[in-house]
């Protein structure tokens, strides 16, 4: 018999038996989707604020300033979505619900997709 890969304790039972218990398993697999899934969260994070940021700037009269979005916490980065509008008018990008398009070096339109 083997023992438990996260305690040390003899195991008994199946002979693939890899864990003494529930706890030991899920401790196991915890600790081994830590470093992934602290790595989705911050970027999750970071979307999840774009939203926010578009949200908040849709209000505005249109278009808006990047600068404005840049100052609210903005990162251009980040996104859930592009889409191709056509090669003369570029691109959307969203963020869930919320996108933007870029209208020339300085300006954003900003679009709800649920609107």
């Amino acid at each position: 018999m083997g023992h438990c890969k996260v305690c040390g304790t003899p195991l008994a039972g199946r002979v693939d038996k890899q864990f003494c218990d529930d706890a030991c398993r899920s401790g196991f697999h915890n600790q081994k989707n830590r470093e992934e899934d602290s790595f989705l969260l911050k970027v999750n994070k970071v979307l999840k604020k774009n939203r926010k940021v578009l949200a908040q700037c849709s209000r505005y009269q249109q278009p808006v300033l990047i600068q404005k979005l840049l100052d609210e916490g903005f990162k251009p980065g980040y996104c859930t979505k592009v889409e191709l509008i056509s090669k003369r008018k570029g691109y959307l990008y969203f963020c869930y619900d919320y996108g933007y398009k870029t209208i020339n070096k300085k300006q954003v339109e900003i679009l709800h997709e649920g609107a």
